[in-house]
Protein backbone atom coordinates (compact mmCIF):
# COMPACT_ATOMS: atom_id res chain seq x y z
CA UNK A 1 0.00 0.00 0.00
CA UNK A 2 1.57 3.28 -0.93
CA UNK A 3 2.17 6.17 1.29
CA UNK A 4 -0.33 8.27 -0.13
CA UNK A 5 -3.36 5.81 -0.35
CA UNK A 6 -3.17 4.00 2.65
CA UNK A 7 -4.33 6.67 5.04
CA UNK A 8 -7.67 7.02 7.07
CA UNK A 9 -9.80 10.27 7.17
CA UNK A 10 -11.56 11.96 9.65
CA UNK A 11 -13.40 15.55 10.11
CA UNK A 12 -13.61 18.47 11.69
CA UNK A 13 -14.38 22.22 11.52
CA UNK A 14 -12.73 25.15 10.31
CA UNK A 15 -11.28 28.88 11.30
CA UNK A 16 -10.39 31.76 9.49
CA UNK A 17 -7.04 33.88 10.17
CA UNK A 18 -8.18 35.87 12.69
CA UNK A 19 -9.99 33.45 14.30
CA UNK A 20 -6.53 32.00 15.28
CA UNK A 21 -5.29 34.85 16.85
CA UNK A 22 -8.52 35.63 18.50
CA UNK A 23 -8.05 32.21 20.01
CA UNK A 24 -4.33 32.58 20.57
CA UNK A 25 -4.94 35.72 22.88
CA UNK A 26 -6.59 33.41 25.49
CA UNK A 27 -4.35 32.62 28.79
CA UNK A 28 -4.02 29.34 28.75
CA UNK A 29 -5.50 26.59 30.84
CA UNK A 30 -4.07 25.29 34.24
CA UNK A 31 -2.93 21.89 35.19
CA UNK A 32 -5.86 19.48 35.22
CA UNK A 33 -5.52 18.56 38.22
CA UNK A 34 -5.71 22.73 39.16
CA UNK A 35 -8.62 23.42 37.22
CA UNK A 36 -10.58 20.74 38.92
CA UNK A 37 -9.63 22.07 42.35
CA UNK A 38 -10.70 25.62 40.23
CA UNK A 39 -13.71 24.18 39.36
CA UNK A 40 -15.50 23.18 42.24
CA UNK A 41 -14.26 25.35 44.56
CA UNK A 42 -16.27 28.93 45.36
CA UNK A 43 -14.42 31.73 44.81
CA UNK A 44 -15.29 34.65 47.71
CA UNK A 45 -16.71 37.31 45.70
CA UNK A 46 -17.57 40.94 47.37
CA UNK A 47 -18.86 43.22 44.72
CA UNK A 48 -21.39 45.60 45.45
CA UNK A 49 -23.81 46.39 42.54
CA UNK A 50 -23.36 48.90 39.96
CA UNK A 51 -26.20 51.10 40.35
CA UNK A 52 -25.26 51.01 44.08
CA UNK A 53 -21.91 52.73 43.07
CA UNK A 54 -23.59 55.06 40.50
CA UNK A 55 -25.99 55.77 42.96
CA UNK A 56 -23.14 56.97 45.62
CA UNK A 57 -21.14 58.82 42.59
CA UNK A 58 -24.08 61.00 42.13
CA UNK A 59 -24.79 61.67 45.53
CA UNK A 60 -21.40 62.99 46.12
CA UNK A 61 -21.34 64.89 43.06
CA UNK A 62 -24.36 66.98 44.20
CA UNK A 63 -23.69 67.55 47.41
CA UNK A 64 -19.79 67.46 48.25
CA UNK A 65 -18.86 67.20 51.70
CA UNK A 66 -18.42 70.41 53.83
CA UNK A 67 -15.29 72.23 53.43
CA UNK A 68 -13.94 70.10 50.13
CA UNK A 69 -13.79 72.18 46.94
CA UNK A 70 -16.29 70.90 43.98
CA UNK A 71 -14.04 68.32 41.47
CA UNK A 72 -12.32 69.96 39.27
CA UNK A 73 -12.91 70.25 35.51
CA UNK A 74 -9.63 67.14 34.61
CA UNK A 75 -11.07 65.10 37.48
CA UNK A 76 -14.30 65.24 36.35
CA UNK A 77 -13.43 64.42 33.11
CA UNK A 78 -11.84 61.20 34.08
CA UNK A 79 -14.34 60.10 36.21
CA UNK A 80 -17.09 60.13 33.29
CA UNK A 81 -14.23 58.24 31.44
CA UNK A 82 -14.02 55.60 33.72
CA UNK A 83 -16.24 52.53 32.35
CA UNK A 84 -19.05 52.06 34.54
CA UNK A 85 -20.91 48.36 34.45
CA UNK A 86 -24.36 48.26 32.57
CA UNK A 87 -26.70 47.42 34.85
CA UNK A 88 -27.73 43.60 33.43
CA UNK A 89 -24.06 43.14 34.01
CA UNK A 90 -24.55 43.84 38.01
CA UNK A 91 -27.68 42.42 38.23
CA UNK A 92 -26.14 39.00 37.13
CA UNK A 93 -23.34 39.86 39.51
CA UNK A 94 -26.38 39.51 42.39
CA UNK A 95 -27.56 36.49 41.03
CA UNK A 96 -23.83 35.23 40.57
CA UNK A 97 -23.57 35.83 44.25
CA UNK A 98 -26.26 34.35 45.47
CA UNK A 99 -25.88 31.00 43.44
CA UNK A 100 -22.06 31.18 45.30
CA UNK A 101 -23.72 31.19 48.46
CA UNK A 102 -26.34 28.34 47.64
CA UNK A 103 -25.43 24.60 48.80
CA UNK A 104 -23.16 23.07 45.74
CA UNK A 105 -23.36 19.67 44.12
CA UNK A 106 -20.50 17.46 44.39
CA UNK A 107 -19.82 17.34 40.49
CA UNK A 108 -17.75 14.19 39.05
CA UNK A 109 -13.89 14.60 40.11
CA UNK A 110 -12.69 11.64 39.52
CA UNK A 111 -14.26 11.94 35.43
CA UNK A 112 -13.30 15.73 35.52
CA UNK A 113 -9.46 14.36 36.45
CA UNK A 114 -9.18 12.42 33.21
CA UNK A 115 -12.19 14.25 31.32
CA UNK A 116 -9.79 14.50 28.42
CA UNK A 117 -8.70 11.28 27.88
CA UNK A 118 -11.82 9.37 28.65
CA UNK A 119 -13.70 11.95 25.71
CA UNK A 120 -10.83 11.10 23.34
CA UNK A 121 -10.73 7.44 23.91
CA UNK A 122 -14.80 6.64 23.86
CA UNK A 123 -17.66 7.82 21.53
CA UNK A 124 -19.48 10.17 24.42
CA UNK A 125 -22.19 13.13 24.82
CA UNK A 126 -19.60 15.76 26.31
CA UNK A 127 -22.36 16.17 29.21
CA UNK A 128 -21.45 17.83 32.93
CA UNK A 129 -22.45 15.60 36.03
CA UNK A 130 -24.11 16.73 38.99
CA UNK A 131 -22.78 14.03 41.21
CA UNK A 132 -21.17 10.74 39.93
CA UNK A 133 -23.44 7.84 39.15
CA UNK A 134 -23.62 5.14 41.63
CA UNK A 135 -22.77 1.78 40.70
CA UNK A 136 -25.69 -0.89 41.33
CA UNK A 137 -25.64 -2.71 44.86
CA UNK A 138 -25.87 -6.04 42.57
CA UNK A 139 -25.00 -9.77 43.77
CA UNK A 140 -21.84 -11.00 45.39
CA UNK A 141 -21.15 -12.25 41.45
CA UNK A 142 -21.63 -8.74 40.44
CA UNK A 143 -19.62 -7.34 42.95
CA UNK A 144 -16.75 -9.46 42.42
CA UNK A 145 -17.04 -9.13 39.00
CA UNK A 146 -17.06 -5.75 39.39
CA UNK A 147 -13.86 -5.33 41.36
CA UNK A 148 -12.15 -7.54 38.75
CA UNK A 149 -12.58 -5.11 36.58
CA UNK A 150 -11.58 -2.13 38.39
CA UNK A 151 -8.65 -3.81 39.79
CA UNK A 152 -7.18 -5.07 36.59
CA UNK A 153 -3.43 -3.69 35.17
CA UNK A 154 -5.71 -3.15 31.82
CA UNK A 155 -9.19 -3.14 32.88
CA UNK A 156 -10.21 -3.13 29.17
CA UNK A 157 -8.81 -6.23 27.98
CA UNK A 158 -10.16 -7.74 31.22
CA UNK A 159 -13.92 -6.69 29.99
CA UNK A 160 -13.66 -9.07 27.22
CA UNK A 161 -12.78 -12.05 29.51
CA UNK A 162 -15.71 -10.58 31.99
CA UNK A 163 -18.23 -10.63 29.01
CA UNK A 164 -17.86 -14.08 28.30
CA UNK A 165 -19.88 -14.77 31.66
CA UNK A 166 -22.59 -11.68 31.20
CA UNK A 167 -23.12 -11.10 27.66
CA UNK A 168 -25.96 -13.64 27.47
CA UNK A 169 -27.29 -12.67 30.94
CA UNK A 170 -29.41 -9.23 30.93
CA UNK A 171 -29.78 -8.31 34.57
CA UNK A 172 -26.30 -9.24 35.51
CA UNK A 173 -25.05 -7.18 32.39
CA UNK A 174 -27.24 -4.26 33.61
CA UNK A 175 -25.98 -4.39 36.99
CA UNK A 176 -22.20 -4.86 35.98
CA UNK A 177 -22.43 -2.23 33.69
CA UNK A 178 -25.07 0.40 34.56
CA UNK A 179 -24.78 3.14 37.20
CA UNK A 180 -28.04 4.40 38.04
CA UNK A 181 -29.13 4.09 34.66
CA UNK A 182 -25.89 5.08 32.48
CA UNK A 183 -23.04 3.40 30.80
CA UNK A 184 -20.40 5.19 33.04
CA UNK A 185 -16.51 4.83 33.76
CA UNK A 186 -13.70 7.22 34.95
CA UNK A 187 -11.18 4.62 34.22
CA UNK A 188 -10.29 5.66 30.30
CA UNK A 189 -9.45 2.53 29.46
CA UNK A 190 -12.44 0.93 30.04
CA UNK A 191 -15.01 3.60 28.78
CA UNK A 192 -13.03 2.46 25.08
CA UNK A 193 -14.34 -0.77 25.63
CA UNK A 194 -17.84 -0.33 27.29
CA UNK A 195 -18.35 1.62 23.70
CA UNK A 196 -16.55 -0.95 21.83
CA UNK A 197 -18.14 -4.15 23.13
CA UNK A 198 -21.36 -3.39 25.04
CA UNK A 199 -24.48 -3.35 23.11
CA UNK A 200 -28.78 -2.67 24.14
CA UNK A 201 -29.40 -6.30 23.30
CA UNK A 202 -27.05 -7.09 26.13
CA UNK A 203 -28.35 -5.17 28.78
CA UNK A 204 -32.11 -5.44 27.65
CA UNK A 205 -34.59 -8.24 26.45
CA UNK A 206 -37.93 -5.77 26.92
CA UNK A 207 -39.25 -4.97 23.28
CA UNK A 208 -38.87 -0.98 24.05
CA UNK A 209 -36.38 0.83 25.69
CA UNK A 210 -36.06 4.55 26.12
CA UNK A 211 -32.25 6.27 25.65
CA UNK A 212 -31.36 9.81 27.29
CA UNK A 213 -28.19 11.51 25.09
CA UNK A 214 -27.70 14.55 26.47
CA UNK A 215 -30.68 16.49 26.68
CA UNK A 216 -32.24 14.59 23.63
CA UNK A 217 -34.70 11.58 24.76
CA UNK A 218 -34.92 8.56 22.13
CA UNK A 219 -36.82 5.75 22.03
CA UNK A 220 -35.84 1.93 20.62
CA UNK A 221 -37.26 -0.98 19.63
CA UNK A 222 -36.84 -4.77 18.87
CA UNK A 223 -36.15 -4.91 15.42
CA UNK A 224 -36.47 -7.59 12.64
CA UNK A 225 -33.18 -9.35 14.72
CA UNK A 226 -32.02 -9.29 17.95
CA UNK A 227 -30.56 -5.77 17.96
CA UNK A 228 -32.66 -2.46 18.98
CA UNK A 229 -33.60 0.00 16.20
CA UNK A 230 -34.21 4.06 16.67
CA UNK A 231 -38.26 4.60 16.50
CA UNK A 232 -37.77 8.02 16.77
CA UNK A 233 -34.69 10.86 16.05
CA UNK A 234 -32.28 11.70 13.12
CA UNK A 235 -31.47 8.06 13.21
CA UNK A 236 -34.67 6.35 12.83
CA UNK A 237 -34.79 3.13 11.61
CA UNK A 238 -31.20 2.21 12.00
CA UNK A 239 -29.85 0.20 14.83
CA UNK A 240 -29.62 1.87 18.06
CA UNK A 241 -26.28 1.79 19.81
CA UNK A 242 -25.04 3.31 23.08
CA UNK A 243 -22.36 5.71 23.60
CA UNK A 244 -20.94 6.22 26.88
CA UNK A 245 -22.72 8.25 29.46
CA UNK A 246 -26.11 7.46 27.91
CA UNK A 247 -28.67 6.31 29.91
CA UNK A 248 -31.08 4.03 29.20
CA UNK A 249 -34.03 2.23 31.34
CA UNK A 250 -36.65 0.28 30.32
CA UNK A 251 -40.11 2.60 28.56
CA UNK A 252 -42.46 3.35 30.68
CA UNK A 253 -40.59 3.18 34.05
CA UNK A 254 -39.68 6.26 35.96
CA UNK A 255 -35.54 6.68 35.69
CA UNK A 256 -35.84 9.25 38.48
CA UNK A 257 -34.12 12.68 37.54
CA UNK A 258 -31.16 13.26 35.44
CA UNK A 259 -28.06 13.38 37.02
CA UNK A 260 -26.13 14.85 33.68
CA UNK A 261 -26.48 18.49 32.45
CA UNK A 262 -26.21 18.95 28.44
CA UNK A 263 -23.35 21.50 27.61
CA UNK A 264 -23.09 20.94 23.69
CA UNK A 265 -26.27 22.98 22.97
CA UNK A 266 -26.12 25.52 24.87
CA UNK A 267 -22.03 26.72 24.29
CA UNK A 268 -23.01 26.36 20.57
CA UNK A 269 -26.29 28.49 20.56
CA UNK A 270 -23.99 31.47 22.43
CA UNK A 271 -20.89 30.97 20.69
CA UNK A 272 -18.87 30.28 23.42
CA UNK A 273 -15.04 28.81 22.69
CA UNK A 274 -14.67 27.25 25.92
CA UNK A 275 -16.07 26.86 29.57
CA UNK A 276 -14.55 26.93 33.05
CA UNK A 277 -17.45 25.04 35.13
CA UNK A 278 -17.06 27.45 38.77
CA UNK A 279 -20.12 25.56 40.94
CA UNK A 280 -23.16 23.71 40.25
CA UNK A 281 -26.28 23.95 42.14
CA UNK A 282 -30.23 22.32 42.07
CA UNK A 283 -30.83 25.10 40.02
CA UNK A 284 -27.60 26.94 38.23
CA UNK A 285 -24.37 26.11 36.76
CA UNK A 286 -22.16 29.02 37.21
CA UNK A 287 -19.21 29.04 34.53
CA UNK A 288 -16.18 31.26 32.97
CA UNK A 289 -17.04 31.33 29.16
CA UNK A 290 -14.48 32.16 26.34
CA UNK A 291 -14.99 34.54 24.08
CA UNK A 292 -12.07 35.65 22.08
CA UNK A 293 -9.22 36.55 24.46
CA UNK A 294 -11.92 37.07 27.49
CA UNK A 295 -13.02 34.44 29.97
CA UNK A 296 -16.49 36.35 31.56
CA UNK A 297 -18.38 34.76 33.69
CA UNK A 298 -21.78 33.31 33.07
CA UNK A 299 -24.86 31.77 34.65
CA UNK A 300 -26.68 28.82 33.00
CA UNK A 301 -30.52 28.03 34.54
CA UNK A 302 -31.54 24.10 34.94
CA UNK A 303 -34.23 23.41 32.27
CA UNK A 304 -36.27 20.05 31.71
CA UNK A 305 -33.83 18.26 33.59
CA UNK A 306 -30.68 18.21 31.73
CA UNK A 307 -30.85 21.00 29.75
CA UNK A 308 -29.04 24.58 30.45
CA UNK A 309 -30.04 27.68 29.61
CA UNK A 310 -28.24 31.16 29.31
CA UNK A 311 -29.57 33.23 32.75
CA UNK A 312 -27.40 35.88 32.50
CA UNK A 313 -23.79 37.18 31.68
CA UNK A 314 -21.17 39.59 33.00
CA UNK A 315 -19.45 41.68 30.30
CA UNK A 316 -17.23 44.52 31.44
CA UNK A 317 -17.80 48.03 29.70
CA UNK A 318 -14.86 48.19 28.31
CA UNK A 319 -14.18 44.82 26.78
CA UNK A 320 -18.18 44.57 25.50
CA UNK A 321 -17.50 45.64 21.79
CA UNK A 322 -14.11 42.52 21.74
CA UNK A 323 -16.71 40.23 23.24
CA UNK A 324 -19.50 40.64 20.62
CA UNK A 325 -16.92 40.51 17.97
CA UNK A 326 -15.49 37.08 19.33
CA UNK A 327 -18.96 36.15 19.40
CA UNK A 328 -19.96 36.71 15.93
CA UNK A 329 -16.67 35.14 14.85
CA UNK A 330 -17.41 32.30 16.77
CA UNK A 331 -20.70 32.11 15.39
CA UNK A 332 -20.01 32.44 11.92
CA UNK A 333 -17.35 29.75 11.78
CA UNK A 334 -19.49 27.46 13.55
CA UNK A 335 -22.10 28.03 10.69
CA UNK A 336 -19.27 27.81 8.13
CA UNK A 337 -18.05 24.56 9.67
CA UNK A 338 -22.00 22.92 10.03
CA UNK A 339 -21.93 22.79 6.08
CA UNK A 340 -18.89 20.98 5.76
CA UNK A 341 -20.46 18.84 8.83
CA UNK A 342 -23.58 17.88 6.71
CA UNK A 343 -21.22 16.93 3.96
CA UNK A 344 -19.50 14.48 5.88
CA UNK A 345 -23.19 13.14 7.78
CA UNK A 346 -24.13 12.71 4.34
CA UNK A 347 -20.97 10.57 3.10
CA UNK A 348 -21.35 8.79 6.57
CA UNK A 349 -25.20 7.93 5.31
CA UNK A 350 -23.75 7.10 2.21
CA UNK A 351 -21.30 4.72 3.49
CA UNK A 352 -19.04 5.19 0.72
CA UNK A 353 -16.51 2.29 0.16
CA UNK A 354 -12.91 2.55 0.39
CA UNK A 355 -10.68 2.30 -2.09
CA UNK A 356 -8.94 -1.41 -1.99
CA UNK A 357 -10.09 -3.56 -4.08
CA UNK A 358 -11.43 -6.53 -2.95
CA UNK A 359 -8.45 -8.19 -5.16
CA UNK A 360 -5.27 -6.72 -5.59
CA UNK A 361 -2.07 -7.88 -7.42
CA UNK A 362 0.78 -5.90 -5.24
CA UNK A 363 -0.53 -2.60 -4.25
CA UNK A 364 -3.60 -1.04 -5.86
CA UNK A 365 -5.37 1.05 -3.30
CA UNK A 366 -6.43 4.16 -5.40
CA UNK A 367 -7.12 2.13 -8.60
CA UNK A 368 -11.13 1.97 -7.99
CA UNK A 369 -12.37 5.53 -8.42
CA UNK A 370 -10.54 5.81 -12.12
CA UNK A 371 -12.90 3.13 -12.85
CA UNK A 372 -16.03 4.19 -11.08
CA UNK A 373 -15.41 7.42 -13.34
CA UNK A 374 -14.96 5.69 -16.70
CA UNK A 375 -17.83 3.70 -16.01
CA UNK A 376 -20.20 6.55 -14.51
CA UNK A 377 -19.03 9.05 -17.51
CA UNK A 378 -19.73 6.19 -20.19
CA UNK A 379 -23.48 5.21 -18.67
CA UNK A 380 -22.10 1.92 -17.06
CA UNK A 381 -24.31 1.36 -13.56
CA UNK A 382 -21.26 -1.58 -12.89
CA UNK A 383 -17.53 -1.72 -13.59
CA UNK A 384 -14.96 -4.73 -13.20
CA UNK A 385 -11.58 -4.58 -11.69
CA UNK A 386 -9.81 -7.67 -11.24
CA UNK A 387 -12.75 -9.56 -12.63
CA UNK A 388 -14.54 -8.35 -9.33
CA UNK A 389 -17.84 -6.38 -10.06
CA UNK A 390 -18.67 -2.67 -8.32
CA UNK A 391 -21.54 -1.10 -8.81
CA UNK A 392 -21.48 2.82 -9.78
CA UNK A 393 -24.94 3.73 -7.48
CA UNK A 394 -26.26 2.39 -4.52
CA UNK A 395 -29.41 1.07 -4.06
CA UNK A 396 -31.05 4.57 -3.43
CA UNK A 397 -29.27 5.92 -6.62
CA UNK A 398 -26.72 7.63 -5.43
CA UNK A 399 -23.21 7.69 -6.43
CA UNK A 400 -21.20 5.18 -5.15
CA UNK A 401 -17.65 6.85 -5.33
CA UNK A 402 -14.43 5.10 -3.81
CA UNK A 403 -12.26 6.96 -1.56
CA UNK A 404 -8.80 6.91 -0.34
CA UNK A 405 -8.88 9.25 3.30
CA UNK A 406 -7.73 12.53 1.27
CA UNK A 407 -10.45 12.05 -0.71
CA UNK A 408 -12.76 12.18 1.92
CA UNK A 409 -11.48 15.59 2.46
CA UNK A 410 -11.37 17.33 -0.44
CA UNK A 411 -14.87 15.78 -1.51
CA UNK A 412 -16.49 17.61 2.07
CA UNK A 413 -15.26 20.48 1.23
CA UNK A 414 -16.45 20.35 -2.99
CA UNK A 415 -19.90 19.22 -1.37
CA UNK A 416 -20.21 21.81 0.81
CA UNK A 417 -19.78 24.13 -2.12
CA UNK A 418 -22.29 22.39 -4.72
CA UNK A 419 -19.63 20.13 -6.40
CA UNK A 420 -20.63 16.11 -6.89
CA UNK A 421 -21.98 13.70 -8.98
CA UNK A 422 -25.62 13.89 -10.17
CA UNK A 423 -27.73 11.06 -9.33
CA UNK A 424 -28.82 8.10 -11.45
CA UNK A 425 -31.89 9.69 -12.12
CA UNK A 426 -30.60 12.67 -13.44
CA UNK A 427 -28.05 12.94 -16.43
CA UNK A 428 -24.84 12.03 -15.72
CA UNK A 429 -22.57 14.76 -15.36
CA UNK A 430 -20.53 16.37 -12.24
CA UNK A 431 -22.34 19.09 -11.16
CA UNK A 432 -20.03 22.06 -10.60
CA UNK A 433 -20.19 24.17 -7.40
CA UNK A 434 -17.85 26.81 -5.96
CA UNK A 435 -14.38 24.57 -5.56
CA UNK A 436 -13.34 21.57 -7.66
CA UNK A 437 -10.11 20.52 -6.39
CA UNK A 438 -9.37 18.50 -10.29
CA UNK A 439 -9.59 22.66 -11.60
CA UNK A 440 -7.85 23.97 -8.46
CA UNK A 441 -4.29 23.74 -9.33
CA UNK A 442 -2.85 20.98 -6.95
CA UNK A 443 -0.77 18.37 -8.73
CA UNK A 444 -1.97 15.07 -7.07
CA UNK A 445 -5.29 15.52 -5.34
CA UNK A 446 -5.35 11.99 -3.98
CA UNK A 447 -1.85 12.20 -1.98
CA UNK A 448 -2.05 13.71 1.50
CA UNK A 449 2.03 14.66 1.11
CA UNK A 450 1.06 16.72 -1.86
CA UNK A 451 -1.92 18.15 -0.36
CA UNK A 452 -0.06 19.55 2.61
CA UNK A 453 2.60 21.22 -0.09
CA UNK A 454 -0.68 22.79 -1.91
CA UNK A 455 -2.56 24.24 1.38
CA UNK A 456 1.13 25.46 3.11
CA UNK A 457 1.58 27.19 -0.72
CA UNK A 458 -2.07 29.05 -0.36
CA UNK A 459 -2.16 30.92 2.23
CA UNK A 460 -5.40 32.47 1.38
CA UNK A 461 -7.11 28.97 1.66
CA UNK A 462 -5.35 26.99 4.49
CA UNK A 463 -3.35 28.01 7.26
CA UNK A 464 -1.15 24.80 8.03
CA UNK A 465 0.60 24.05 10.80
CA UNK A 466 3.33 21.26 10.88
CA UNK A 467 4.67 20.14 14.48
CA UNK A 468 7.79 20.00 15.60
CA UNK A 469 9.72 16.40 15.90
CA UNK A 470 9.48 17.11 19.59
CA UNK A 471 5.86 17.75 19.66
CA UNK A 472 4.78 14.43 17.55
CA UNK A 473 3.75 12.34 20.44
CA UNK A 474 2.92 8.49 19.17
CA UNK A 475 -0.75 7.68 20.03
CA UNK A 476 0.95 4.26 21.66
CA UNK A 477 1.82 6.41 23.83
CA UNK A 478 -1.79 7.43 25.21
CA UNK A 479 -1.25 9.23 28.44
CA UNK A 480 1.15 12.29 26.82
CA UNK A 481 -1.25 11.58 23.85
CA UNK A 482 -3.67 13.38 25.44
CA UNK A 483 -1.91 15.45 27.53
CA UNK A 484 -0.57 16.86 24.40
CA UNK A 485 -3.82 17.56 22.81
CA UNK A 486 -5.20 18.84 25.82
CA UNK A 487 -1.62 21.33 26.41
CA UNK A 488 -2.41 22.76 22.73
CA UNK A 489 -6.48 22.46 22.21
CA UNK A 490 -6.68 25.22 20.47
CA UNK A 491 -4.65 24.11 17.70
CA UNK A 492 -6.76 21.64 16.80
CA UNK A 493 -10.69 22.90 16.45
CA UNK A 494 -13.35 21.87 14.41
CA UNK A 495 -13.56 22.16 10.90
CA UNK A 496 -9.57 21.55 10.93
CA UNK A 497 -7.68 18.91 8.61
CA UNK A 498 -5.62 16.33 10.18
CA UNK A 499 -2.34 14.12 9.17
CA UNK A 500 -0.62 11.62 10.75
CA UNK A 501 2.24 9.94 9.89
CA UNK A 502 4.38 6.88 10.84
CA UNK A 503 4.78 2.84 10.57
CA UNK A 504 1.32 0.39 10.01
CA UNK A 505 1.90 -3.37 11.09
CA UNK A 506 4.04 -3.51 7.54
CA UNK A 507 6.83 -1.06 9.25
CA UNK A 508 6.72 0.89 6.23
CA UNK A 509 5.44 4.62 6.95
CA UNK A 510 1.99 5.96 5.81
CA UNK A 511 -0.47 8.41 5.99
CA UNK A 512 -3.37 9.06 7.16
CA UNK A 513 -5.31 11.93 6.72
CA UNK A 514 -9.27 13.26 8.76
CA UNK A 515 -11.23 16.35 9.74
CA UNK A 516 -11.97 17.39 13.67
CA UNK A 517 -15.42 16.89 13.69
CA UNK A 518 -16.01 18.49 17.37
CA UNK A 519 -14.46 19.11 20.57
CA UNK A 520 -14.90 19.27 24.32
CA UNK A 521 -16.57 22.53 25.63
CA UNK A 522 -14.94 21.95 28.83
CA UNK A 523 -11.31 20.35 28.14
CA UNK A 524 -11.54 22.00 24.39
CA UNK A 525 -9.71 19.10 23.48
CA UNK A 526 -10.90 17.83 19.98
CA UNK A 527 -12.74 14.33 20.77
CA UNK A 528 -14.41 13.13 17.62
CA UNK A 529 -13.22 12.89 14.31
CA UNK A 530 -14.37 12.14 10.37
CA UNK A 531 -12.85 10.16 8.09
CA UNK A 532 -13.12 7.24 5.36
CA UNK A 533 -10.74 4.45 6.33
CA UNK A 534 -12.73 1.56 5.27
CA UNK A 535 -16.25 3.24 5.29
CA UNK A 536 -16.88 6.82 6.26
CA UNK A 537 -17.23 7.02 10.16
CA UNK A 538 -17.59 9.53 12.82
CA UNK A 539 -15.08 8.33 15.38
CA UNK A 540 -12.65 9.07 18.81
CA UNK A 541 -8.91 9.11 18.64
CA UNK A 542 -8.91 5.85 19.81
CA UNK A 543 -11.24 4.32 16.91
CA UNK A 544 -9.54 6.41 14.62
CA UNK A 545 -5.98 5.62 15.24
CA UNK A 546 -5.65 1.90 17.17
CA UNK A 547 -4.96 -0.09 13.74
CA UNK A 548 -1.32 2.25 13.89
CA UNK A 549 -0.71 3.80 16.89
CA UNK A 550 2.41 3.85 16.29
CA UNK A 551 1.58 7.16 14.04
CA UNK A 552 1.56 10.77 15.59
CA UNK A 553 0.30 14.14 13.89
CA UNK A 554 2.08 15.55 11.45
CA UNK A 555 0.36 18.53 10.60
CA UNK A 556 -3.02 20.21 11.15
CA UNK A 557 -4.53 22.40 8.28
CA UNK A 558 -7.23 24.86 9.06
CA UNK A 559 -9.68 26.55 6.14
CA UNK A 560 -9.26 30.27 6.20
CA UNK A 561 -13.10 31.29 7.55
CA UNK A 562 -12.90 33.45 4.83
CA UNK A 563 -11.94 31.28 2.02
CA UNK A 564 -15.04 29.28 3.39
CA UNK A 565 -17.59 31.57 3.67
CA UNK A 566 -16.59 32.69 -0.25
CA UNK A 567 -17.11 29.28 -1.86
CA UNK A 568 -19.64 27.23 0.16
CA UNK A 569 -23.52 27.57 0.35
CA UNK A 570 -24.40 29.01 3.58
CA UNK A 571 -28.06 28.57 4.41
CA UNK A 572 -29.75 31.76 6.36
CA UNK A 573 -28.86 31.89 9.87
CA UNK A 574 -30.90 29.48 12.24
CA UNK A 575 -32.92 31.03 15.54
CA UNK A 576 -31.17 28.32 17.56
CA UNK A 577 -27.99 26.55 16.53
CA UNK A 578 -28.23 23.12 17.30
CA UNK A 579 -24.69 21.12 18.05
CA UNK A 580 -23.32 18.42 15.33
CA UNK A 581 -25.25 15.37 15.43
CA UNK A 582 -23.16 12.29 16.47
CA UNK A 583 -24.26 9.73 14.18
CA UNK A 584 -24.31 6.77 17.37
CA UNK A 585 -22.28 3.93 15.41
CA UNK A 586 -19.26 4.03 17.32
CA UNK A 587 -16.95 2.59 15.41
Amino acid sequence: MTSETRSKTAIGASAGGRAVRTINQAPSQPPVAARHRDRYRPPTVRCLSGLVLLACAVACAEAPPAGEAPPSPANSAAAAAAPVESPPSAQCRAKIAAVEAAPAESGAPGLELRRGEILGRAKAEPVLFRRAPRPTEGSVEVKTLRAQLQSSPSPGWALHGVYKTVGNRPDVARALLLSEGYLYTEIPSLAASYVDVVELHHLFREPEITLQRGSQTLRAKKGKFFWYEYVDGPERGQRARLLLFDRVWVSGKDPGPALHLDLRRVVADLGMERIRVRRITAENVLIDARHGGHWVPALLAVKDGARLELDCQVEPAEHQAEIAHARALALRRQRAVDRVRSAIVTMVGEALPFDEPKTEEGQQDGNLRPAWRWAYTHGWDSYTFNDDTYMVFDLQGRPKVPQVCIDFVTDAFERASGTWWAERAAERQRLRGSVDFDDIGIDNRRSVEVFLRFAKDRPEMFDVTRLPDDERVRFSERGAFFAHLGEHADRYVPGDVVAIHGPRGDGENHWHSFFVYDSDPITGLPTLLASNAGRPRIRSWEGEMRAAPLRSIHSRVRPRLEWLEAVIRLDAPAATREPPPLISAPI
